[in-house]
């Protein structure tokens, strides 16, 4: 006859070791940090879907000012999987964010473009 896993050799139950393993999880005093939307936000009254502005990111490519023209880019494409996965606000905050560089992109490659003509004029 076997001995029971779950007693120890003065039969009380024996209690699982806590050494390599995560112990107890307790709540953080902190409200969390994760992109989940909140129920504040999802019960606001815009209820349409977020632009991604990625028409104006590929225009905004071929600009000079390349460095901020492709994280324009990225952000654009970051908003579009969001939406897709169901995340609308997060959607919606990375489309703004490529809206901003792509419109700062735009104005900086006229800017460029500008001051090269006039010094080469």
């Amino acid at each position: 006859h076997g001995k029971s896993n779950s007693h120890s050799h003065n039969g009380r139950a024996r209690v699982g070791s806590r050494s390599g393993s995560l112990g107890h999880v307790t709540a953080s005093p902190r409200p969390s940090l994760s992109r989940h939307p909140s129920i504040a936000t999802s019960s606001t009254g815009d209820r349409s879907k977020p632009r991604d502005y990625l028409i104006l990111a590929i225009l905004a490519c071929f600009c000079p000012a390349w460095p901020i023209n492709i994280v324009g880019f990225a952000y654009s494409v970051m908003s579009r999987n969001s939406l897709q996965q169901g995340n609308v606000d997060g959607a919606r905050r990375l489309g703004r964010v490529a809206k901003l560089l792509s419109v700062v992109s735009l104005v900086g490659g006229v800017l460029i473009i500008a001051a090269c003509i006039i010094n080469w004029g």
